[in-house]
């Protein structure tokens, strides 16, 4: 055996071994879509990327986007694995209908049921808001193009007899529309993710504060609910802000991790079981951990048409939570 052929050999075994890493590393890098920094899903994907980089054996990393849609688009295109998508997104997409008509994903899967989102209605005092039909010809933050809080605006308008196009649209992010508010620039703006929610609390809390959270009629509450069945009744207690004396009514829906069905089985396994056994270092990392839409399941995957990853379903059927 000559010694060329020795050295191609040697350089082919070696090129086997380096391509079979190669995927490996490639299945094991996990890049997760979130929303923009002013919401849930921003600091949600960030808590999940160091528990699963540190505990769970895998490259992790988490990128802001403008939210739902777009994170569909990440997911099909491959520049993201695991993307945070709100729940109507998801079942649009999924079957196909509304924003997604004719434009089914049936890959979609759920891997976690992440956070109960409340609709926080914030208005600006002296713009004479007395209920969300007076919304129209004002100057609303409606959300980023691509977004799951777009499409909310929308739906939420729609169920009160007008659309996006009777108001005077800006298209920020939530600290963004806070701010604007604050600065006497838009006049509302409904914005969504776990209570306290950060740029909500900073401006409650600031001295002789022109912004307050706006309580739903019970025939608002209705009129959206009815035309809306995948969100939900929700209540802001009083005292979770500064400020904040009576009880809020208003709505929200559930958020999830989402996958594609061809996500490694053994992977999403391991994900998932990183997660739920190390809840208290997620809460500890954010605090939307303790809500009852990741620490019980079952309730956010058996409610929606989606099925969940077969790696989600193996953990949540071991231990318990799922028969």
């Amino acid at each position: 055996m000559n010694k060329t052929f020795l050295c191609r050999l040697c350089v082919g075994i070696l090129g086997v071994l380096l391509g079979e890493y190669c995927v490996f590393a490639a299945s094991e890098r996990i890049n997760i879509a979130t929303a923009t920094t002013g919401g849930t899903y921003y600091p949600g994907g960030i808590a999940l990327a160091q528990l699963w980089q540190e505990k769970g054996g895998v490259m992790a990393s988490a990128t802001t986007s403008a939210g739902s849609i777009e994170n569909i688009d990440l997911l099909m295109s491959g520049e993201a694995n695991v993307v945070a998508i709100q729940s109507n997104v998801l079942q649009y997409a999924y079957e196909g209908v509304d924003v997604y008509q004719d434009k089914a994903k049936p890959e979609l899967r759920i891997l976690i049921p992440n956070f109960t989102q409340p609709y926080q209605f914030l208005i600006r005092e002296g713009a004479e808001l007395k209920g969300i039909r007076d919304w129209q010809g004002k100057r609303v933050v409606t959300g980023r193009a691509g977004s799951g809080t777009y499409i909310t605006h929308v739906k939420v308008f729609e169920a009160l007899g007008f659309t996006v196009n009777d108001v005077k649209q800006s298209n920020l992010g939530q600290n963004e529309a806070v701010d604007a508010m604050r600065n006497g620039l838009c006049d509302a703006s409904i914005l969504m993710g776990i209570v306290p929610l950060a740029p909500i609390a900073d401006a409650l809390a600031a001295p002789g504060t022109n912004i307050k959270l706006y309580s739903l009629s019970n025939e608002e509450r209705k009129a959206i609910l009815d035309r809306n069945v995948w969100m939900s009744p929700m209540t802001i207690p009083r005292n979770s802000y500064i400020g904040l004396l009576d009880d809020v009514q208003t709505i929200g829906h559930i958020g999830y991790w989402v996958v594609r069905e061809d996500f490694p089985e053994e992977l999403a396994y391991r994900l998932v079981k990183t997660a739920y056994e190390n809840t208290e270092w997620l809460k500890t990392a954010y605090s939307g951990y303790g809500n009852l839409s990741f620490l019980n399941p079952a309730e956010g995957i058996l409610r929606m048409p989606v099925p969940a990853h077969p790696g989600a379903m193996k953990y949540y059927k071991e231990v318990g939570f799922m028969k």
